[in-house]
């Protein structure tokens, strides 16, 4: 393991007789006048390198080691980034609709069962939108969760016009509703704007959606992906795609997510920190040739977007997506990033979920996550998210009672 090399490496630099993560264990040594015994310790420095490297739930168990420790673990802080965590949930499909939720922790490896004391409920299905935000939308109110373990549910009132279907994403400090409007309703490409902020729950009318949306104006057929200060949206098939801004509460012009020299028949997009990500499936729905994967940054001519491909999904992963015993087309791919890794898995086929890390700016260390449980079963759905873990989100949930079980 890293960590073990890490010690046994530094063991040879200096005397080190203390076992990393050990509370019995600080050895002592008598000196040879009787003197009082003195507990032998890493040198502060080296203990908090080395536990920069652990995942976050050894980090929390390292804290209550002894004072000394607790004080390594937080200096080891400042070595250590944010960890993007993968987390699937499973619904009921009937009442009371609770969430029972796995976590992965691609630093561990390990699948982790989330369990809290008080489960969420909904009165309606829960659903997942760029990545980081679930909601569950009803006539009577409009529940969504940002936090990392989705623990902390904010209910509003719910948009004045009645959607089935819509694109949902918090854009800075606004909640955005778009599309997804039913068929009785006058405006089918209405949007709304609620600042979550203000303590207010008036919903605000924006500009409608592009006319060319019109037949696609649903979260079923676009993807959407959000930053700190823009909503992006795309057509999955044909890549036609515009931006809102929540300043402004308008549209920009149109945009094609469409590489020169690749023909795509599916697509999705997400931010990844400030930079815009699209991975398109190549081929046809019943013969897919690939998943390739590209920065999208726009140019001088604001019509044109530029592409730089930044990493192809390999042949075994895709197979494992896909998944062999199913007769099902891959029509649309579910794509989750945050932080330096990228989860991808099949719409229809939850059950293998392929994972791959950004490294210089490419993607690099790709693998499937074996999950078994992953398919679901009768009464249940299940809802892909991701969140960026830091240590203050892990003693939060553990303040919230909630409960973390590694799975073997």
């Amino acid at each position: 393991m890293l960590v073990g090399d890490q010690l046994l490496l530094l063991t040879h630099k200096r005397p080190i007789t203390c076992a990393l993560l050990s509370e019995s264990h600080l050895m002592e040594d008598k000196n040879k006048n009787g003197e009082e015994e003195e507990e032998c310790s890493i040198d502060s420095d080296i203990l908090a390198s080395i536990l920069s490297n652990l995942p976050l739930l050894d980090l929390d168990s390292a804290c209550h080691v002894s004072k000394s420790w607790n004080r390594a673990v937080f200096f080891s802080l400042r070595r250590l980034k944010s960890t993007p965590w993968l987390f699937v949930y499973k619904q009921r499909t009937f009442s009371p609709y609770t969430l029972a939720a796995t976590a992965y922790d691609p630093k561990s490896e390990k699948w982790i069962e989330l369990k809290t004391a008080s489960p969420v409920e909904h009165v309606s299905a829960a659903r997942s939108s760029h990545s980081t935000l679930l909601y569950a939308l009803s006539p009577a109110k409009l529940s969504f969760s940002v936090d990392a373990f989705h623990l902390s549910w904010r209910h509003v009132a719910p948009p004045r016009v009645w959607r089935i279907d819509p694109v949902v994403a918090v854009v800075g400090r606004c909640l955005m509703v778009a599309g997804g409007v039913c068929e009785f309703e006058d405006d089918r490409l209405a949007v709304e704007l609620l600042d979550v902020e203000s303590g207010e729950e008036a919903w605000e009318r924006c500009e409608s959606m592009p006319r060319c949306l019109s037949g696609s104006a649903s979260s079923t057929w676009l993807s959407v992906a959000v930053s700190a200060e823009t909503m992006y949206v795309t057509e999955k098939r044909s890549g036609v795609a515009c931006c809102f801004d929540p300043e402004t509460k308008s549209w920009t012009e149109l945009l094609d997510f469409s590489p020169g020299d690749c023909r795509l028949y599916s697509r999705v997009i997400g931010f990844v920190g400030n930079r815009l990500l699209m991975a398109g499936v190549t081929g046809d729905e019943d013969n897919p040739t690939g998943i390739e994967l590209w920065e999208v940054a726009s140019t001088e001519s604001p019509m044109k977007l530029k592409f730089e491909s930044i990493g192809s999904m390999p042949t075994a992963c895709l197979e494992k997506l896909r998944g062999i015993d199913s007769d099902w087309p891959l029509t649309s791919i579910v794509f989750n990033a945050v932080g330096d890794m990228v989860y991808m898995n099949n719409a229809a086929e939850t059950g293998e979920i392929v994972a791959a890390e950004m490294e210089g700016g490419k993607l690099c260390k790709w693998r499937t996550l074996r999950y078994a449980d992953a398919r679901g079963h009768a009464g249940e759905r299940l809802i892909v998210a991701c969140s960026n873990v830091s240590f203050s989100d892990l003693k939060r949930a553990f303040r919230d009672d909630l409960r973390f079980s590694v799975m073997v």
